[in-house]
């Protein structure tokens, strides 16, 4: 049954991030850029298939996890205009660590919709990946002028986030000896998005 809610909540997540890629192409279009337009529907139609691809595994490599981060950010990054790092630690073999599919994906676009995008160029977006003993430390860091998390959690514009609150605690019943857990910092200068994935290197 666990497995089931699961899979639920990832055969929403898809839509939810598609139809926001959409309403960003459409965004250009009506701004007649269509240059742009062009551009980022070619990007997203590639990015849908690598979605799609791994759209029914539970967990997938971080490699390919930090390739959708890449070209999700590329594609809105043309849009918008902010700056991103993705940086992760020397030691870790991303080939051969295993996460839960687009984890990092809604925190990635929360900071973009939430943080950066009327920043422009001066908006930074940081995705970090660090190993801390036999722990997984994910963090997503913007520049944004912050949220209030009860504001923003009533908004239609962060289902992904409260998607994505839910998947972790079912993970957590599913692997309950490597347990996720998850921070928000949200102030005025920003907002951080931290995840442990804890004993996920023996």
């Amino acid at each position: 049954e666990i497995n089931l809610k699961l899979r639920s909540i990832r055969s929403q997540l898809n839509p939810h991030f598609m139809f926001n890629a959409l309403t960003s192409i459409q965004n250009l279009m009506n701004k007649n850029e269509m240059e742009a337009a062009n551009h980022y529907l070619s990007m997203f139609a590639d990015l849908t298939r690598k979605v799609l691809n791994t759209s029914i595994q539970e967990l997938i490599s971080m490699e390919d996890e930090l390739k959708i981060l890449e070209e999700y950010l590329q594609m809105e990054q043309l849009r918008f205009g902010f700056q991103y790092q993705i940086k992760v630690d020397d030691s870790i073999n991303i080939a051969n660590t295993n996460i839960p599919a687009m984890l990092l994906q809604p925190f990635v676009e929360n900071a973009v919709k939430h943080g950066v995008a009327t920043l422009q160029q001066n908006g930074l977006i940081k995705v970090l990946i660090n190993k801390q003993g036999n722990n997984l430390i994910l963090s997503v860091t913007d520049n944004g002028k912050g949220f209030d998390k009860t504001s923003v959690q009533n908004n239609n514009t962060s289902f992904g986030l409260k998607l994505s609150e839910e998947r972790i605690a079912l993970l957590n019943q599913v692997y309950k000896d490597q347990p996720v857990t998850l921070n928000t910092n949200s102030a005025s200068t920003g907002t951080v998005i931290t995840i442990k994935l804890a004993n996920l290197f023996s």
